[in-house]
């Protein structure tokens, strides 16, 4: 791991010089491969689909994957809630639901 990270210090610079428009075309592809794991939901079991949706729609309007997951817990911690499931959530996931929050109340306060 170590010896990777040594590796990509020393090419870092150079990936400047790579333009952005060639960029592009990976993030289509990649975006494609995304897609295609979308087949493998469930769609008709709401408390799947709502928060595999959310997950995707953040991603995209926010264009951060990090705001995507954080989505995607927050629904499916609301969603189990509305069905009185809370023996299904664990207490981690709580409190990293709650840390998510906390961040996006915190983003919005500095935001102003």
């Amino acid at each position: 791991m170590a010896a990777g990270f040594a590796f990509s210090l020393v090419f870092a610079p150079f990936v400047n010089v790579i333009p952005g428009a060639a960029t592009a075309p990976i993030l289509i592809v990649v975006g494609i491969m995304m897609m295609n794991e979308f087949k493998m939901i469930n769609w008709a079991d709401t408390e799947i689909a709502v928060p595999a949706f959310f997950t995707a729609a953040f991603m995209a309007f926010s264009y951060s994957i990090s705001y995507g997951i954080a989505a995607g817990f927050i629904f499916y911690i609301l969603v189990k809630a509305a069905k009185r499931k809370f023996n299904e959530i664990s207490p981690i996931l709580w409190v990293i639901t709650a840390l998510f929050l906390l961040n996006f109340i915190v983003l919005a306060l500095n935001s102003k």
